[in-house]
C-alpha cells in the first residue's frame, strides 16, 4: 500500500519539520503543507484548497489545525494512505506497525491516555474531558468513501470552528475528534503506548534506553514522541519529565534545533493555565524547589 507522510507548518516550525523528516523512513514520501508565506519545498494551503474560506480570526496555530484535512485530501490523491505527525514528532523506528495497522482501518487515531489516573503534574482527568480524548498530533487515513466522508466532515467543522475556546467546545482540530468513533466506519483507536508519546501521557509512561533503542515501561520499543510540550522550564514539568526517564530524550531533541522559536509551537498545557503575575510565579517556583528537597533529602541525615 502506498503511503505518503506529511505535516503542516507555519514558518516558525519549518526547523522542528526538519528534524521530523530527518527521522523519517527513507522509503515513505513526505510532504509539508504550508500556511502562511510560501517556502520551497512545501505545498501551500493556497494550491490545495484555493475556494475554502477560514473563519478570519484563527491564528496561525488555529490555520495549522484547521488546514490538516484539506491536506489529506490532495495528499491521498497521489497515495493510497496517509499519515499526519505533528511538526514536533520525531521518530525512533520503522513505522511498519503503524502502516500495518493503517492496511486493517479507514482511519487510525490514538487516545491521549491508555490508564486511569487521578491527578499528575500535567493535570487530571477533567482537563482530558474538556480537551479532547484522542490526539490531534497524529492520525492515518486510507483512501476510502468512508474516509472522503469524515474529512468532508472535518473540513466543515474546522473551517469556522477550530478556535482555541474551550469554553464553547473547541480546541483546535482536536476536539472533535471524539465524534470520529462514533460517526465514521473502520475506526482503530491504537493503544501501543510506544506510539504517540507526549508530555500528557508521561504519567503513565517511563523510558529506558537500551542497546536496541528506546524501551517504554520495558514493555514496547519506543517509536515516536512529540516533543511540542516538552520544551518548557517549568518546575512541575521538569519533574514529570525527570519521573518519566525522558530528560536526555527531550535534551538531545533540544540540539537539534537550536534556532527555533520555542514560543511559537502551540501548548494546550499552558494555553489552560491562568496568567500568573510574576511574584506568584516565583514563590511558586521557590516554594517547589524546598518541596523538591525535602522529597530527595535522605533520612539518615
Amino acid at each position: 500500500m502506498k503511503t505518503l507522510i506529511f505535516t503542516v507548518c507555519h514558518q516558525d516550525l519549518l526547523p522542528f519539520a526538519d528534524v521530523l523528516k530527518a527521522s523519517l523512513p527513507a522509503d515513505i514520501p513526505f510532504r509539508i503543507g504550508m500556511v502562511g508565506s510560501k517556502h520551497p519545498d512545501t505545498v501551500s494551503l493556497s494550491e490545495v484548497a484555493p475556494d475554502a474560506v477560514f473563519a478570519q480570526d484563527y491564528d496561525q496555530n488555529a490555520l495549522v489545525a484547521a488546514s490538516k484535512p484539506f491536506f489529506a485530501t490532495h495528499f491521498l490523491k497521489e497515495a493510497e494512505a496517509v499519515i499526519y505527525f505533528d511538526a514536533t514528532v520525531k521518530v525512533f523506528e520503522n513505522l511498519n506497525s503503524v502502516t500495518e495497522t493503517l492496511q486493517n482501518a479507514d482511519i487510525l487515531l490514538t487516545p491521549r491516555l491508555t490508564q486511569t489516573f487521578g491527578q499528575s503534574e500535567y493535570g487530571d482527568e477533567k482537563l482530558f474531558l474538556n480537551s479532547g480524548m484522542y490526539d490531534a498530533g497524529f492520525w492515518g487515513l486510507r483512501r476510502t468513501e468512508n474516509t472522503q466522508r469524515f474529512l468532508e466532515w472535518y473540513q466543515a467543522r474546522l473551517a469556522d470552528r477550530a478556535h482555541f475556546d474551550l469554553c464553547h467546545g473547541m480546541n483546535h482540530d482536536q476536539l472533535w475528534l471524539n465524534y470520529v468513533p462514533i460517526l465514521f466506519d473502520k475506526v482503530t483507536v491504537a493503544k501501543n503506548i510506544g506510539w504517540n508519546v507526549a508530555l500528557h501521557n508521561l504519567h503513565e509512561r517511563v523510558l529506558t534506553p537500551t542497546r536496541m533503542g528506546w524501551q517504554v515501561n520495558q514493555l514496547e520499543a519506543l517509536v515516536f514522541m512529540n516533543f511540542k510540550e516538552c520544551l518548557s522550564k517549568e518546575s512541575d514539568i521538569e519533574m514529570l519529565i525527570k519521573k518519566s526517564g525522558t530528560k536526555k530524550l527531550i535534551e538531545n531533541y533540544q540540539i537539534l534545533i537550536p534556532s527555533a522559536n520555542l514560543a511559537s509551537v502551540f501548548s494546550l498545557r499552558k494555553a489552560m493555565q491562568p496568567t500568573t503575575v510574576r511574584w506568584k510565579q516565583t514563590l511558586r517556583q521557590n516554594l517547589q524547589s524546598v518541596i523538591d528537597f525535602i522529597e530527595t533529602f535522605p533520612l539518615y541525615h
